[in-house]
């Protein structure tokens, strides 16, 4: 269930709107393969509810996620920016 993003030819940043597949019940763990590269999850957009855009722009962030049949769903957001 865990899954690292990367952006479209190693783009600096990059959207996510829409997880093709999935079974109802799932859950979903995703993260970033690069610090240098961001990926924003957009809510509302495609096939994701969540509390808002996600950005993922840490190796150590990490959104889980729950498919509901339709929609996957925010379970948790991890925010793990280094300071």
């Amino acid at each position: 269930s865990w899954h690292e993003l990367d952006t479209e030819g190693d783009a600096g940043n990059d959207d996510l709107d829409t997880i093709s597949g999935g079974t109802a019940g799932q859950i979903l763990i995703l993260g970033t393969v690069n610090t240098s590269r961001d990926v924003t999850l957009k809510d509302g957009t495609g096939n994701l509810s969540l509390q808002g855009d996600r950005q993922l722009n840490h190796y150590q962030d990490s959104i889980m996620l729950f498919f509901d049949g339709g929609y996957w769903l925010e379970m948790c957001f991890s925010d793990n920016t280094a300071g």
